[in-house]
């Protein structure tokens, strides 16, 4: 099988200055006379000893406490409170600037499945060369919902970089986001300028720059990992600016001893999408079913690209999971339930026992993450996928 067609989803046939005010003074009015109580008899019905003074100034202090609890309850009420605005904009800070961008410009995504193989050239020095684009399209998680998306080469999940253990590897990112971005190689053990993290081992690629990670890919990194962004990444990997990165072993190396075999090979990345709770960009019914026939191997690589973390649950029996961060397991753990936490990769196995024609579902765990924007207790959607048997 040539090179460039590795790796589908198929079945195997990213502090300003503070400006301080000077402390404000606090003074003391002197008090310039003391009162004189007058003799009583000179007081009259309104005078400082007049039996209903007290009781009016008891009524008056009452009043002005009332006046004041009324305000601050409806100053809450109305959205002037400042911790719960500030917590609201914290909370709101991931998706802040796409949902403020405008997208009249945005061209609508031409393809509707993410995760393809990506190609590459093979330069003079015999490096295997990527190079992949950043860019902002519209994506549909599901059929006519377009959401702002911030992809590489326009999908979600980015193109799929499937290589194996000592190639030499050259992976150019152009950046057409109007804002900078970086990649990062989750996982892998590459020096700290080739990490992607700017500030620390690079400068951010800025809109319309490029930059080339250069480096070699090592025996122990045999696995399952991936990229994401890691500059502006609150907004960018949420949106959309991830993909697999697929280590196949070195001929040879005592990692090959472990190579898993399976009939069908899937790869899915939990995530969300905007208010979508999504398994490679898509919420159901638009994810796309693992398909096998009965009697087949299913190898499926997990993939925490979310904010949360997701209990993954199979029906219709138990899987395997050999291999954790992309390190092979020493007892295979059997589990009918994963719980797949942010940046972490799961690969798991099961067997194909059911009938001809069977369907089961593997679906997040929290009900409330199995359902789409606007949907009741009664429908499904986001975090569900099919497993469904051939006839």
């Amino acid at each position: 099988m040539d090179e460039n067609e590795r790796g589908t989803n198929a079945v195997l046939d990213k502090t300003p200055e503070t400006d301080a005010s000077p402390p404000i003074a606090h003074t003391t009015r002197p008090i310039a006379a003391r009162y004189t109580t007058p003799p009583r008899s000179d007081a009259g019905w309104w005078g400082p000893a007049s039996p209903f003074v007290i009781p009016l100034i008891a009524f008056l202090v009452m009043g002005s406490l009332l006046g004041f609890g009324v305000g601050v309850t409806a100053m809450t009420k109305g959205g002037y409170n400042s911790a719960s605005s500030s917590s609201s904009s914290s909370s709101s800070m991931g998706m802040a600037n796409s949902s403020n961008t405008d997208t009249s410009n945005v061209p609508v995504a031409t393809q509707t499945t993410g995760g393809q193989p990506a190609k590459f050239v093979v330069d003079a020095d015999g490096a295997k060369h990527f190079t992949l684009t950043a860019k902002q399209v519209m994506w549909e998680p599901i059929k006519d919902t377009p959401q702002l998306a911030w992809t590489i080469d326009g999908t979600i999940p980015g193109p799929m970089l499937r290589v194996t253990a000592g190639d030499h590897l050259r992976i150019t990112l152009i950046n057409h986001f109007p804002q900078s971005t970086s990649l990062h190689l989750h996982g892998l053990s590459v020096p700290s300028s080739m990490d992607g993290v700017p500030g620390v081992g690079q400068k951010a690629i800025q809109p319309d720059g490029r930059f080339t990670y250069d480096f070699t890919v090592q025996d122990q990194d045999a696995g399952t990992h991936w990229y994401h962004s890691h500059d502006n990444d609150l907004t960018q990997e949420p949106g959309g600016f991830y993909g697999a990165f697929i280590v196949d072993p070195r001929p040879g190396s005592p990692e090959a001893n472990q190579v898993i075999h399976a009939d069908v090979e899937y790869t899915d990345f939990i995530s969300e999408f905007g208010s979508y709770f999504t398994i490679n960009g898509k919420s159901y019914p638009d994810t796309q079913p693992i398909m096998l026939k009965h009697g087949q191997t299913v190898h499926l690589r997990l993939i925490g690209a979310s904010e949360m973390s997701h209990p993954m649950h199979l029906h219709g029996g138990s899987f395997s999971i050999v291999a954790e961060d992309g390190h092979m397991l020493s007892q295979p753990l059997q589990k009918d339930t994963i719980l797949v936490s942010p940046g972490e990769t799961y690969d798991l196995t099961f067997y194909g026992w059911a009938a001809p024609g069977s369907v089961y579902p593997f679906h997040c765990h929290i009900l409330s993450h199995v359902m789409n924007p606007g949907q009741t207790g009664d429908e499904m959607g986001g975090l569900l996928q099919l497993i469904e048997y051939s006839k």
